[in-house]
This record gives structure tokens, C-alpha cells and sequence, in this order.
């Protein structure tokens, strides 16, 4: 409970600082939230124009319950994101991106998801930007995992799973 309320505060004072629109007037943060494999419901930050450098946060507690023991799924990874192509009325960032990320993956999930087997990996995906606005808008991406390690009750054997997800986004 003390991770999940120490990883709250320090969310919202990211939040904070990078809504401070008179240090950062181009709107170049940018904050989202979405669905996605293997980092299930996420929580991403990122920094930049054409190419970015961004984080992408997962957490989760399931409390006992029943048959279910208590357990807590973690994703924690760094990406870069290079926008190459494509045009928008709204913004002059390029709508398609090339996406490289390494996480760290804690994942105690009640189905039996193959991206439980592994702990860390890279995960390059292509995406396409719809901005709605200058402000808002959606990031699709689809992609690879490929895992670099295996959790440490399982032999490692080397897989190449599907990897994307989708996240609505505010620039700040």
C-alpha cells in the first residue's frame, strides 16, 4: 500500500511541474493514459517534438480474495520515440512514429498471459498519431516484445510476442 501511495504523489507532482505552461510555453510534454501489451493499463510521460524520450508506468494491486491470493503487477520502462512522417493541421509534429522501449515487467496476473514468463524486455513498435487538437489526441502503435530475461522461477526461452496499445493524450 506504501508503494502504490508514494507512486501516486509522485505522479500528480509530475503532474504539477510540467503543467507550469510559463516554464514550458511550445507545449512539448505530453501526458497519457491507455491500454496495452504487455504493459496493461499504463500511464506514460514524454518530452519532446519530432523526437521524444518518454516513461511508461503500470501498477496494480489485486487484494485477496476468495481462492485469489493478494498480489501486485508492476511495468516500469524507458522509450524513445522518433515521429518521421505524415502532416497535421494542428500540430507540426509528424503523425507516424517509430516507438523503442525496455521495461521492467512484475506481472502476477489472475489469466495466464504469456508476457508473465519475463521480467524485462524491448519492445519496437511503428505507430500513427490522430491529433484532434493541438492539445489532445490518440497514439496507436503495434509491435514486437522480445524478452531479455525470464522471471526468476522459469527458465528463459527466447519468444517473440505481439506487443502495442492505444492512449489518449494531452500535451501540457
Amino acid at each position: 500500500m506504501r508503494t502504490s501511495t508514494i507512486l501516486l504523489r509522485t505522479i500528480l507532482l509530475a503532474i504539477i511541474i510540467l503543467s507550469a505552461n510559463q516554464a514550458f510555453p511550445q507545449g512539448k510534454f505530453e501526458i497519457s493514459g491507455g491500454l496495452g501489451a504487455p504493459e496493461m493499463i499504463n500511464l506514460r510521460l514524454r518530452y519532446g517534438q519530432n523526437i521524444q524520450v518518454g516513461t511508461c508506468l503500470y501498477y496494480w494491486h489485486y487484494k485477496a480474495s476468495g481462492i485469489f491470493p493478494e498480489s501486485y503487477d508492476l511495468a516500469f520502462s524507458a522509450e524513445i520515440i522518433y515521429h518521421f512522417s505524415g502532416k497535421s493541421k494542428n500540430v507540426e509534429q509528424g503523425t507516424w512514429y517509430l516507438l523503442g522501449g525496455l521495461g521492467y515487467y512484475h506481472l502476477d496476473n489472475l489469466a495466464d498471459l504469456p508476457y508473465e514468463d519475463y521480467d524485462i524486455g524491448f519492445y519496437p513498435r511503428i505507430g500513427r498519431t490522430l491529433n484532434f487538437s493541438k492539445k489532445i489526441g490518440l497514439n496507436f502503435d503495434l509491435g514486437l516484445f522480445l524478452p531479455l530475461s525470464a522471471a526468476s522461477e522459469i527458465p528463459y526461452s527466447f519468444k517473440i510476442l505481439p506487443s502495442g496499445s492505444i492512449g489518449f493524450f494531452i500535451r501540457l
